[in-house]
């Protein structure tokens, strides 16, 4: 029997293993990037490599892809960078005929009424989401589960490679948490915590330093903490 949906990318041990290894690439890149955060974003491209080059025909997934009118804007540039033109063409062909023929069946009247937003008329908006943000949605579950189970049974490889490298950003935090036993949480929020208070602490030395009177002082770690803060504070797909 056809799959009707890419399967997903990265479970049982395999993929614990995976997520420790994105745990500790983060830390030992220097990159203030959720170990999660980009567990789910390689998943996620392993998903859509999957969907472009063997689901596009599919009868059950191309009714799914219409009623999602395409990618998002965030995942656009993921299926640019994947570079799969013949599976573009014959999506994005699909959906150049779909847009045509919604723009004529309403008339240009109807579109005029609604600007600036003329595609989100009665019946034209999406009635799925887009098909990587279904993906992420369905990676970030899965894999904080994964992480959370590991956790609670106190797995050393798996808590050093989180409190060694650059942890999770608070959404994940918050959303491995609720998965945790009290105490296995307690314990995690205790080590993001300690996290944020040193974030905070950075982002009031930028605030400090662009005071007039301390604008001499050189640069130090804090340099770059708004970029660190936009990754570990950021929400995850809704």
């Amino acid at each position: 029997m056809t799959r009707k949906t890419p399967p997903p990318a990265g479970g049982g041990e395999a993929g614990l293993y995976e997520i420790v290894a994105a745990l500790r690439s983060a830390g030992e890149a220097g990159e203030a990037s959720c170990g999660l955060c980009r567990r789910t974003a390689q998943c996620v491209t392993r998903e859509v490599r999957a969907f472009l080059a063997e689901y596009v025909n599919d009868p059950q997934t191309r009714e799914g892809w219409r009623r999602a009118l395409g990618f998002c804007p965030e995942h656009t540039p993921l299926l640019a960078s994947i570079g799969d033109s013949l599976a573009i063409a014959i999506l994005y062909a699909d959906l150049a005929r779909l847009t045509r023929e919604r723009w004529e069946a309403g008339g240009v009247r109807q579109m005029r009424s609604r600007l600036p937003a003329p595609f989100r008329r009665a019946g034209s908006e999406a009635s799925a989401p887009c098909p990587a943000c279904a993906m992420t949605r369905a990676s970030d579950a899965r894999n904080a589960a994964a992480l959370a189970q590991a956790l609670t049974q106190e797995r050393a490889e798996v808590w050093e490679a989180l409190e060694q490298g650059a942890g999770l950003c608070a959404a994940h935090s918050e959303q491995v948490m609720s998965l945790c036993s009290p105490a296995i949480a307690a314990r995690l929020l205790k080590c993001e915590s300690d996290r944020l208070i040193a974030l905070q602490a950075e982002l009031e030395e930028i605030i400090r330093k662009n005071d007039y009177r301390f604008r001499g002082e050189p640069w130090g770690s804090e340099k770059d903490a708004w970029l660190r803060a936009l990754q570990k504070l950021k929400r995850l797909h809704k």
